[in-house]
């Protein structure tokens, strides 16, 4: 689930820097890795040169991840000491410019020296260098190299477990494969210790270094397997792919430079672009499905957030879309490269998506995601699914013609409490259910909640209350556990809380197919709130508290049979409770999105299809449709009646909200728990 973050060792494109950044814009390179700066190189640079390097960098929008410096490319018999005084300048060079790293080396070994008699020697001078660069908020990494002590991986594993978090390792396939090792296997032995990774390949029968992916350095496979971590991996580009000024002084002889005349280019921006191009091709196989997210309000920017800090797999964002200007700035400060538009339409007709994420006000859930089948996308819409059965029935029947992959986003299923709850239920273990309780009152919120979006909490804009906006998951979970219920009885007190129009205090009475009865309680008033599941059944009931703890009470016997048996008016049944344990895992929103992107890649399957939301947006608007019209309602609804209704209620409510003060909720944790 990584983001793959660009970096390149720009002198390779030029050695003057207004060069180097225009070949870093021009190539879709966010970071450079310092190696020369303008004929210099960066040991060379004072603390003086490096903030006027500084601003130049930003005012360019490039930054500085790494510094591609050459300490540790001594001989392990040369001088340490003045070294070390070079580089302690170099750590304060690194601190000006904003670098997180400084590349270093575990010394050459080309006099023959035995790597077991200078070993103590050379980890003495990389703890030298590590810890004063530590102490000073900049983390050294080690990058391996044919002729240093880590030339392969197995004395780079030494070097990684000796120093731990108090060095970094850089991970670069090509200098493996000209030590006759083998990068996957280099990989697995190293994965845990790698900080970034130098994208440079090599033809092993030649020893040519060539773009990436042309060679033996499997660097897609390496890729895939970092695809599946979470957070942001840099990526730095080493082309090498054509003999530039200095690069004799960058290797420790010729031989690389011999073997690189049949990948040679006719000027240097165009091998620098070549090694580019190599590994965005690659990054486009490893993550291919193009994600355009329509709607950058509170859950469209976090799932846009989210993608950046590296919490997909196998997606990428290239587009988002929103009416409101300053969203799509917010987007663009959150990833330069992501491609803007005005409204969802124009994103859907753009080609530069292949799925969309639907994360706008309700009413548009259908029609945007019916626009998107009609273009050929695959969909996610956010729940819920719309705000009226009718609608959503279309958007399951066009999803079903286009042959499209369609999901929703019901993160709460990936949760494991409600995972347990529902394998027990489903069991058959414990007898069918007979009532079911549900009281969740936690969802409080103030009046600036509801005057955040001029859309909040009006029949024309949101087409609901708690119903619609707080509980779309506990709904599905409600079905989803427990099964559809035959008929509903509800209360809906609108604005009873807060001067709002829709509802914000709820009580909903079921009835299943089997005789079972459900009540589920609702409300944005309460506080601090409840959230308790219970769920009786013949031989056990289940009580789910805060969405995380569960326990049983385990009868030796059924209700019915110990119900119409027992000779004793008021005997009791043994039981038994007991907590139920859960593997804990809570992956949410990125696993929702993480199988979206699978389902489209390879034809996994999804944590909810799309066409479910239409079961709990049923509970939904059944309990609206009592509530109005006072009275028993059965499943299905009659569609049409509701919309019928929906529409009064539209023409009494306000035209136009007053005191909106629109937001975007920085972190919308809080409201994902059901």
């Amino acid at each position: 689930m990584a983001r793959f973050l660009f970096s390149a060792f720009a002198d390779e494109a030029s050695p003057a820097i207004p060069e180097q950044i225009k070949a870093c814009q021009a190539n879709g390179i966010d970071y450079i890795e310092l190696r020369n700066v303008n004929g210099k190189n960066i040991s060379e640079i004072t603390a003086e040169e490096a903030k006027m390097l500084a601003q130049e960098l930003s005012d360019g929008g490039i930054g500085v991840i790494s510094l591609g410096s050459p300490y540790g490319k001594i001989e392990i018999t040369d001088d340490f000491e003045e070294h070390f005084e070079k580089f302690k300048n170099t750590v304060e060079v690194a601190k000006i410019l904003g670098a997180k790293y400084i590349r270093i080396f575990s010394f050459y070994f080309k006099n023959g020296e035995s790597f077991d008699e200078y070993k103590d020697e050379v980890f003495r001078r990389i703890g030298i260098l590590a810890d004063y660069a530590k102490e000073n908020g900049v983390l050294c990494c080690h990058e391996n190299e044919k002729g240093i002590y880590g030339d392969i991986p197995e004395r780079c594993l030494e070097i990684a477990e000796h120093f731990g978090d108090r060095l970094g390792c850089v991970f670069d396939p090509a200098n493996y494969i000209q030590c006759g090792a083998a990068t996957p296997d280099a990989f697995d032995k190293l994965e845990k210790y790698i900080t970034y990774m130098h994208i440079k390949d090599v033809d092993s029968q030649s020893g040519a270094v060539v773009p990436a992916g042309e060679g033996d350095g499997e660097i897609e496979e390496i890729l895939r397997r970092l695809d599946k971590k979470e957070g942001r991996i840099t990526l730095s580009v080493e082309p090498h792919l054509r003999v530039f000024d200095g690069l004799s002084n960058l290797e420790a002889d010729g031989e690389v430079q011999r073997k690189m005349d049949p990948y040679t280019y006719p000027d240097n921006m165009t091998s620098f672009a070549a090694a580019c191009s190599a590994i965005h091709k690659i990054v486009c196989k490893v993550q291919p499905v193009r994600i355009g997210i329509i709607g950058q309000g509170n859950m469209g920017a976090d799932h846009h957030s989210k993608y950046c800090e590296g919490c997909w797999h196998e997606a990428r964002v290239t587009a988002v879309a929103d009416p409101v200007e300053v969203k799509t700035d917010a987007a663009l400060k959150r990833d330069r490269h992501v491609k803007t538009f005005k409204d969802g339409q124009e994103l859907i007709d753009s080609g530069e998506v292949d799925a969309v994420i639907i994360a706008t006000p309700h009413y548009l859930h259908p029609v945007l995601a019916i626009e998107a089948f009609h273009k050929g996308l695959h969909v996610m819409s956010e729940k819920p699914a719309g705000v009226y059965t009718k609608a959503v029935r279309e958007m399951n029947e066009e999803a079903a013609k286009s042959g499209k992959v369609f999901g929703i986003m019901f993160n709460q299923r990936t949760n494991h409490t409600f995972q347990k709850v529902r394998q027990m239920v489903k069991s058959g273990e414990y007898g069918e259910i007979r009532r079911v309780s549900w009281i969740i009152t936690d969802w409080y919120r103030t009046q600036a909640y509801y005057n955040s979006g001029g859309w909040r909490a009006t029949w024309a804009g949101e087409g609901g209350g708690v119903l619609l906006n707080q509980c779309p998951h506990n709904l599905d979970l409600w079905q989803w556990i427990c099964g559809m219920p035959s008929k509903i009885r509800a209360v809906c007190h609108e604005g009873k809380w807060h001067d709002i129009e829709v509802e914000d205090d709820v009580t909903i009475y079921a009835e299943y197919p089997n005789g079972a009865t459900g009540t589920f309680i609702t409300s944005t008033g309460d506080c601090p709130g409840d959230n308790r599941l219970e769920i009786t059944m013949d031989k056990a009931t289940i009580i789910c508290e805060d969405g995380a703890r569960i326990k049983i009470c385990l009868l030796d016997q059924p209700i019915s049979k110990h119900c119409a048996n027992s000779t004793e008016g008021f005997a009791k049944i043994n039981r038994e409770w007991k907590d139920v344990e859960t593997d804990g895992i809570n992956p949410g929103h990125k696993e929702v999105v993480s199988k979206f992107a699978a389902a489209i890649a390879h034809g996994a399957p999804l944590v909810a299809g799309g066409e479910e939301g239409i079961n709990g947006l049923t509970i939904s608007n059944a309990a609206h449709l009592s509530s109005w019209l006072k009275k028993d309602i059965e499943l299905p609804i009659d569609e049409d009646l509701y919309w019928s209704e929906l529409q009064k209620k539209i023409a009494a409510g306000k035209a136009e909200k007053e005191n909106v003060n629109e937001t975007v909720q920085g972190d919308m944790s809080s409201t994902f728990g059901a």
